[in-house]
């Protein structure tokens, strides 16, 4: 394992930068006492003292105390086990809490909230929380899909967001045209959307030319753009404006031809 893999390691375990220095100084050098091992890294002494009860709290280091002096030891590598159990443990446990402190921070979030709020994104990350976003819906997403946006966002960020929202039990559907057709034929591998949870119809750009992303869930509008031109994208959270755009949407839906 090289040097910053072991690096990457420990921080995923939650030490920090100054925990890693003493705990991978202590594996290498073996026992030490605090004069030594602020000598060794170059960490003051009074911080070498925290950082070492630290450590201990973790379990990852011990304290040995040979005749007059006090020497901390790394624990062996095996039991850093232990740690990773309860990241697991911990993980779970914040997986299963998610849902209703979820609800709780919505219901908080919404208290002093107006009716209509809009919001704007830009770049990569923009358009990945919009699409994220769509997981908040009730049941359904509607819409229409201007292009493949995997070629934008990735297709392992989407095989994230379809899994997610199949887990979900969500359903969309979509409406696209000529356009999507000739961007699903550039990407090398796109991302496959199971025909339960996605449904779409092609229309004609003769009849509709669908140049712009669009998503309609809850009382939100989400318009979004990253080809040939400025990647943006905005939220309107608007009741009204949503169920208009839905109303409209079934018109077009109904002048689709399905997909087989």
């Amino acid at each position: 394992m090289t040097s910053d893999k072991l690096h990457q390691f420990l921080s995923l375990l939650g030490f920090s930068p100054d925990e890693i220095t003493l705990y991978l100084t202590l594996a290498q050098k073996g026992m030490l006492t605090t004069l030594e091992l602020s000598r060794t890294t170059g960490i003051g002494r009074t911080q070498v003292y925290r950082l070492i009860e630290n450590l201990k709290a973790k379990g990852a280091a011990e304290e040995v105390i040979d005749e007059h002096r006090r020497l901390a030891k790394a624990v062996e590598a095996g039991e850093l086990l232990r740690l990773i159990k309860e990241k697991v443990h911990q993980s779970q446990q914040l997986q299963e809490l998610f849902p209703q402190v979820q609800q709780l921070l919505q219901a908080r979030v919404g208290e002093n909230q107006a009716d209509t709020k809009v919001l704007f994104y830009r770049g990569k990350q923009g358009l990945r929380q919009l699409i994220w976003h769509t997981l908040r819906a009730h049941h359904e997403v509607v819409g229409y899909t201007y292009r493949s946006i995997e070629e934008y966002v990735g297709s392992d960020f989407m095989l994230d967001w379809r899994d997610s929202f199949v887990r979900k039990g969500l359903v969309l559907r979509d409406i696209y045209s000529e356009e999507y057709l000739t961007s699903r034929r550039q990407v090398p591998w796109p991302v496959g959307f199971p025909k339960t949870n996605f449904r779409s119809r092609f229309i004609s750009q003769k009849l509709l030319r669908v140049n712009l992303q669009m998503d309609i869930y809850n009382d939100v509008v989400a318009q979004y753009n990253w080809h040939e031109g400025e990647v943006f994208g905005v939220e309107i959270y608007n009741r009204k404006i949503a169920d208009f755009h839905r109303q409209l949407f079934e018109i077009v839906w109904k002048s689709g031809k399905p997909t087989k």
